[in-house]
């Protein structure tokens, strides 16, 4: 695609940036846009968080692709789109506590046919999603602090569920994978981003001094740009609403899952 495509839900658009820093504005969203993916045919996807509604962006008009409202508890967050058409939806309610955390928490499947059911359940606070070359779907457990790995069914129902990676002293919010099968991941509320091998072993540390991490994504030319989304250290800029959100940049060694940048959240935590 060439170009990295961002939502913003504190100011409820939609962007993209191509790679040479150019901003263009793809759509106003209200209802707070979060995760975005794209279908086969190249037609954007974004979750609108508080309508609990998959929007297809095509042309000038928001248009409804899916209707989650009666699976969804709380508002939506992350999505990944399969190679298949089927979108994979995080949703939580952020105000549980205790038992309630995990009861309210699933990640939700919407086919290319309009049906929506939740395919896995009890986590605490999911958040960020990848899906890997290989077909399977990574969650980030925020506040489990690990990220859960699923095998894909042949119905998209999210199989043999299992423990990727545990984090000391982090919790995982957006991540992405990359070729080798590890996975990037942004800590969150710390200035780090690192890369981790299923079983848990960081192999590279990014620092972003003065800053927090909140997701990441691997694409560019040659898919070995990282781009980092950051905010401000200081949260309390945030009630003026003053704009903190940026995207940075750096370069690793293993490119991404896929060979060009497709898609990240500004979703300041």
């Amino acid at each position: 695609m060439g170009a990295l495509w961002v939502s913003d839900p504190r100011a409820a658009t939609v962007y993209r940036i191509d790679l040479d820093g150019k901003v263009t504005v793809v759509a106003d969203v209200p209802s707070r846009p979060f995760g975005l993916g794209f279908l086969p045919d190249g037609d954007l996807l974004v979750a609108s968080m508080t309508q609990r509604l998959i929007l297809n962006l095509r042309g000038a008009k928001a248009t409804i692709h899916a209707d989650l409202a009666d699976a969804a508890v709380g508002y939506l967050r992350d999505m990944a789109v399969a190679r298949d058409g089927n979108a994979y939806v995080t949703s939580f309610d952020a105000d549980a506590a205790g038992p309630d955390c995990f009861a309210s928490a699933r990640v939700l499947l919407a086919t290319p046919d309009g049906k929506i059911r939740s395919v896995a359940e009890n986590m605490a606070h999911p958040n960020g999603l990848a899906i890997t070359s290989t077909h399977e779907v990574l969650v980030a457990e925020t506040l489990g602090n690990r990220v859960l790995a699923f095998q894909i069914g042949n119905d998209g129902a999210l199989l043999h569920r299992r423990v990727f990676a545990n984090f000391e002293r982090m919790s995982p919010v957006g991540i992405c994978a990359d070729s080798e099968g590890a996975v990037w991941a942004a800590a969150a509320r710390q200035p780090l981003f690192v890369r981790v091998l299923q079983g848990g072993r960081v192999t590279h540390r990014v620092h972003v001094p003065g800053r927090q991490a909140v997701a990441c994504q691997l694409g560019g030319r040659d898919g070995r740009t990282l781009f980092c989304l950051t905010v401000a250290a200081d949260l309390g800029d945030y009630p003026n609403r003053q704009q903190t959100a940026r995207v940075e940049t750096t370069f690793v060694d293993v490119p991404g899952a896929a060979s060009s940048i497709r898609l990240a959240e500004i979703a300041p935590h």
